[in-house]
């Protein structure tokens, strides 16, 4: 964990969130951040971690959609995040649906570059029930968030048909909607860093589609 120019490390927001107390550390958690919203830091905060799925598709592998669920949010408990135990896609309350297209791509050999532009929405479900199997599942519930997406998806293969995807950029906030007791989710204008990595499958050598199975966090630049 490494130490941020401010002094504090990337997890200092989440832990304030209510993350050390879920290890069983015995922290009494605030229930909003302290900007009076969630999903809100200060430079070099993480404010959300999140898991998720991506599905590159088309004839040249060139439209990107994703689904996932948050994992840790700024000014949320675990018990805001999910409903009943363990954390995971069918008890989570808060997810996530995004959508992209290649904007450019360079492959050479073992790496390869890929910028993509998209929209991230943020739900917040009644009740839980996201299921991978059931995309249309993780736009159930209210729209609390919405992000425009600049990113770069470095891809390391390591065997054929299999890579390691890292996905960095920028998330600018375009829409904020209120959630059950602790203010509103983010706030517009608000501009965050996305990182993920996990691993790639490729599906088809000729169309380039894959799946990719990530998990990241979103940041304070």
């Amino acid at each position: 964990m490494s130490e941020t120019p401010s002094g504090t490390t990337r997890r200092t927001v989440l832990t304030s969130a209510g993350i050390a107390g879920a290890a069983g550390l015995g922290m009494t958690a605030p229930t909003t951040s302290a900007q009076g919203g969630v999903a809100l830091g200060r430079p070099g905060e993480t404010v959300v971690e999140f898991r998720g799925r991506i599905i590159q598709s088309g004839s040249a592998g060139e439209t990107f959609t994703s689904n996932g669920f948050l994992t840790a949010v700024a000014g949320l408990t675990p018990a805001d995040l999910f409903a009943g135990s363990p954390p995971a896609v069918g008890t989570a309350l808060y997810t996530a649906h995004a959508s992209g297209e290649l904007a450019a791509r360079v492959l050479d050999q073992s790496v390869h570059a890929l910028d993509i532009a998209g929209e991230l929405s943020v739900y917040r479900r009644a009740a839980p029930g996201a299921d991978w199997s059931a995309p249309g599942s993780f736009t159930t519930g209210a729209l609390v968030a919405r992000y425009t997406l600049t990113l770069q998806d470095v891809l390391a293969v390591f065997a054929p048909g299999n890579g390691l995807p890292t996905l960095t950029g920028e998330m600018a906030q375009s829409a904020a909607g209120r959630v059950p007791g602790a203010g509103r989710f983010g706030a517009p204008g608000t501009l965050l860093r996305m990182f993920a990595t996990g691993l790639g499958q490729l599906v088809d050598p000729v169309t380039l589609n894959a799946e990719l199975e990530i998990a990241g966090n979103w940041s304070v630049p």
